[in-house]
C-alpha cells in the first residue's frame, strides 16, 4: 500500500515540474530547487518550431538614461608603434558610477611595452588579438614576452590569447618581439580609474584623459 502512495506522489511531483519549468517562473524555480539538490524535470524544446518573441516595443522618448552612454573614447595613439588613434574607456571619468576601465590598441611594430612589474587592487584581462576583420583570432601573427608573479615566471604567447591576472598579481615586463601582421591589445581593469603600484613610479592613477572627435 505505501509503494503505491509513494508512485502516486512521484507521479504528481513530476508533473507539477513539467508544468512550472515551461515557463519563466517556472525556470526559476527549477534553478532554485536544483540548489538544494532537489530533482527537477526539465521539459524539452519541441524540434523544428522557433519560440514566439514577445512584440518589438514601440518606446517611449526623453533623455532620462543618456548619462548612461560614452561617446567620446576615441585618444590620440601616444607611441609611434601603435597605428591610428587608439580607444579608451576611462570608466568614471566618462561615466560616473562605471566600474571598469578598457583600452584598444592596434601594434604595428615590436616594442618593449612594459618595462617594470606592477600589481592592481582589482583583477586585470588582458587580450590578445590579430587586427585583421572579420577574423581576431585566426589572423594573430605575433611573439609576446610577458613575466608574471614575484618569481618573474615567463610566457611567450604565440596565438591569440586572453591572459587573466588576479587582483595584487605582480605582472610584466612585456615585451612584443615579434609581429607578422598588426595586433589589437585590449586591457579590461575591474576598477574605476586605471592604477597600480609599480616598482618605479609607485601608485599611479589615470582620469580623465584628452580625447579626439
Amino acid at each position: 500500500m505505501s509503494s503505491k502512495k509513494n508512485s502516486e506522489k512521484s507521479t504528481t511531483r513530476r508533473a507539477f515540474f513539467h508544468e512550472v519549468s515551461a515557463g519563466a517562473a517556472g525556470a526559476a524555480i527549477a534553478g532554485a530547487l536544483t540548489q538544494l539538490n532537489a530533482p527537477v524535470a526539465v521539459a524539452a524544446p519541441q524540434q523544428g518550431k522557433t519560440p514566439a518573441m514577445p512584440p518589438w516595443p514601440k518606446g517611449t522618448t526623453g533623455n532620462k538614461y543618456d548619462h548612461l552612454i560614452c561617446t567620446k573614447f576615441k585618444e590620440a595613439a601616444t607611441i609611434p608603434e601603435v597605428k591610428g588613434p587608439q580607444a579608451y574607456f576611462r570608466g568614471a571619468s566618462e561615466l560616473p558610477g562605471a566600474g571598469i576601465n578598457m583600452g584598444w590598441q592596434v601594434f604595428v611594430k615590436p616594442i618593449k611595452l612594459e618595462q617594470q612589474s606592477h600589481r592592481h587592487d582589482t583583477d586585470e584581462y588582458l587580450f590578445f588579438l590579430g587586427a585583421e576583420l572579420p577574423d581576431l583570432v585566426g589572423s594573430f601573427d605575433g611573439e609576446i614576452e610577458i613575466f608574471l608573479g614575484d618569481e618573474y615566471e615567463k610566457h611567450v604567447i604565440t596565438k591569440a590569447s586572453i591572459l587573466y591576472i588576479p587582483r595584487g598579481m605582480e605582472h610584466n615586463p612585456m615585451e612584443i618581439r615579434r609581429l607578422g601582421k598588426p595586433m589589437m591589445l585590449s586591457a579590461l581593469l575591474l576598477a574605476p580609474y586605471f592604477n597600480g603600484y609599480y616598482q618605479v613610479n609607485k601608485y599611479m592613477e589615470l582620469k580623465g584623459m584628452k580625447t579626439i572627435d
